[in-house]
Formats: C-alpha cells, sequence, structure tokens
C-alpha cells in the first residue's frame, strides 16, 4: 500500500496559500458535510497514523487514487477530546468536498474515480493535541470498481434521481475518453430509454468489443438483448401506422391521428405488447387534443398495462400528467408527472415534466407564502 506523506510542519507561506484558497471556496458556498454511509456498511482502515501538533498548528496533505483505489471512502480525523478545522478540497475540479471547524471527529465520505486527488488541510484547536488519521474502505476481499470521474458522477447522479446530469456527464466522459466503455454502456442505457435505439445499439457493440468489468459487461449484454427485441421489425402497416399518427399529432390533426390509430388497432394483425402500447399511447394523445378526456385516460390506462419497461411506461405517465391537468386534477397531475421522472423520461419530455412540477407546485402554494 503505498504510504500516505503526512509533514510534521509545513511552509508558513503555503499554510497560508492553502488556507486562503479553502476560505476563498468557503466565500463563495460551503458545501453540506457528505452523507455518512449508510449503517450496516463495512468499512475497513487501509492507513492510519496518529499526529501530535501544537495548538494552532497546521499541516496539508495530499491523498491520490492509488493509495485507495477503490469507488468511495471515508477519511476519518479523530482528535479525541480536542477539537480542529478540517478541509478537504478535490482538486479535479477543485470543489470543496468538506468543511468544518471547532469538531472532535470528522467523519468524511469521499466519492472517488481514476487520477483523482485532494488535499486536506487540518487545523489544530486551543491545546497541543494528537490527531489520528485514518483512511477506511470497503473490505479488500470485495470487488469495488472505481471508475473515471465523470462515469462515478453518473452513477451518483442516476442514483440521486438526477437522470439529464447523469446523461450529461457520460458525454464529458466520452469527451476525454472516447474509447471509456464503461460510460458507453450508461450511455447506451438512456438511449435506449429515449428510444434512440440504433446509436445505443452502436455504443452496446462498441462497448462489447474492448475489456469490461464484470457488472458492465453482463450490463451490456442484457442492454443488446433487449435492443434486438426493440429494434425487431414490425408489420409494415404498424409501422406506417405509427409514423404517420406522430405526423399527423405534430401536425395538430388529431382526427385523422384517432382515424389512423384505430385503424392500426383494429387491424387484426399480430403485434407484439410494446407496438400495441405505443399505438394507444398516440390514441390517448388524439383524443385529449379532441377534448374526450375520459376516453383518452381509459386509453392511456390501458397502454400503461401493456407497457414493456420502464421507459414506455414514463411515457404514458407524461401524458396522463397532461390531461390530469387539463382536466384541472392537480394533485393527479403532480403524481403522474413524479412516476414519469422517477421512470425514466427522455430528455426532451423530461425537461417538459419539471417545468410542469414546477408550475403545479407554484399554483398550489397559497398566496404570501
Amino acid at each position: 500500500m503505498p504510504q500516505l506523506h503526512l509533514p510534521r510542519r509545513i511552509a508558513p507561506w503555503l499554510l497560508a496559500l492553502s488556507v486562503l484558497s479553502v476560505a476563498a471556496s468557503v466565500a463563495v458556498a460551503v458545501p453540506p458535510a457528505p452523507a455518512p454511509a449508510p449503517s450496516g456498511t463495512a468499512w475497513e482502515t487501509y492507513k492510519a497514523d496518529s499526529y501530535l501538533l501544537q495548538a494552532g498548528e497546521s499541516f496539508q496533505f495530499r491523498i491520490s487514487f492509488d493509495q485507495i483505489p477503490v469507488r468511495s471512502w471515508r477519511l476519518v480525523v479523530d482528535g479525541g477530546q480536542e477539537q480542529c478545522d478540517l478541509n478537504v478540497l478535490r482538486l479535479k475540479d477543485e470543489s470543496l468536498l468538506y468543511y468544518k471547524t471547532d469538531e472532535a471527529k470528522h467523519d468524511v465520505l469521499v466519492p472517488w474515480g481514476r487520477g483523482e486527488e485532494v488535499i486536506v488541510v487540518l487545523t489544530n484547536g486551543a491545546h497541543e493535541a494528537a490527531f489520528t488519521v485514518s483512511l477506511q474502505g470497503p473490505p479488500r476481499n470485495q470487488v469495488h470498481a472505481a471508475y473515471a470521474y465523470h462515469v462515478n458522477r453518473a452513477l451518483e447522479d442516476f442514483a440521486a434521481g438526477r437522470r439529464l446530469e447523469a446523461e450529461d456527464h457520460c458525454r464529458s466522459a466520452l469527451l476525454e475518453d472516447p474509447e471509456d466503455g464503461v460510460a458507453k454502456v450508461l450511455l447506451a442505457g438512456f438511449l435506449r430509454d429515449g428510444q434512440y435505439l440504433d446509436r445505443a445499439a452502436a455504443l452496446v457493440e462498441e462497448a462489447l468489443g474492448n475489456e469490461l468489468p464484470g457488472d458492465m459487461r453482463s450490463l451490456a449484454l442484457d442492454l443488446r438483448a433487449d435492443l434486438r427485441r426493440l429494434r425487431a421489425p414490425l408489420p409494415a402497416p404498424v409501422r406506417q401506422g405509427l409514423e404517420q399518427a406522430e405526423r399527423e399529432l405534430g401536425d395538430g390533426k388529431a382526427d385523422a391521428a384517432l382515424a389512423t390509430t384505430t385503424r392500426a388497432l383494429e387491424s387484426g394483425l399480430d403485434i407484439d405488447a410494446g407496438a400495441h402500447a405505443s399505438l394507444l399511447t398516440l390514441k390517448g394523445r388524439a383524443l385529449c387534443d379532441l377534448g374526450r378526456n375520459f376516453e383518452a385516460l381509459d386509453t392511456f390506462t390501458q397502454a400503461l398495462a401493456l407497457s414493456r419497461d420502464k421507459g414506455d411506461a414514463a411515457v404514458v405517465y407524461y401524458y396522463m400528467g397532461r390531461l390530469y391537468v387539463a382536466m384541472e386534477n392537480l394533485a393527479q397531475a403532480e403524481g403522474a408527472y413524479g412516476k414519469a421522472l422517477q421512470n425514466g423520461l427522455p430528455s426532451g419530455l423530461s425537461v417538459k415534466a419539471r417545468e410542469a412540477l414546477k408550475d403545479i407546485r407554484a399554483h398550489q402554494t397559497p398566496a404570501g407564502r
């Protein structure tokens, strides 16, 4: 294990520069302390050292990815009964991960990725004190893949429900490294949800052409199978009906779109549940545009029952949200838009859904509050 280099003291000018840099960051925005790890999480100490500091003494040190090559880890500084200040700055984007003063124990959860590095500045309080600094990570006998910076951020954003931000981080990862297979797999998943099936399939094949971690290879293989099913050719009349109804709705010809989708649904052709759901969704949109709201709601409910995955269901929920707004049922509209975003909307509809939710919540807020 590479050693931590923690100097006993640092030159006064270097300390002043470090503290001033951190102070400037704090003046702009002091981030909340990272959330503690979930209870029950096992942690193993990778490195620990104790240091005796005089009153008011400070030192800084750097921690690089090579010293703890995991996806996330904990920096723990324990002074017993004595207090100290701690600043943790990520060099990759110059973001302040942690800043707290006058604490006897600091516990910082650090999201991590290849090539990353942090600077830590520890400043003692009013009395001479010994502090234990430890780096804690997941058990060494477990696999905890640590990906590139933007991929790790994408995983965090996706886990927190920030789908658009996660997609942007995947694109940034590929700008930095066009051969990043993990970023390709994740982005392919987003593109599949947005119905960009050809581009998603191309990314999956590119990713599978190179080495992938085991979990990501399994995900890529599942995506490949799913995309092959989604791209299976539909009967020509059904495919043409879907395309024609989309054009008619775009041109404001709801009557024509309703006739087109009804004809396709009653054609007697053998179509899968996904295509059936898509036709019903288009029919529901046409009924909405014609003001036949209760028929539209029934049609959307049928489409939801036939939706083959979360992405399809998300689109149905989105249009149900619009319908509930038209019916002035804002509580139901808020719930539908929330489910649409939770299931993963295509980027354009996601933006519209978020804007609609803001409008609904603003309308629900009593005046003067």
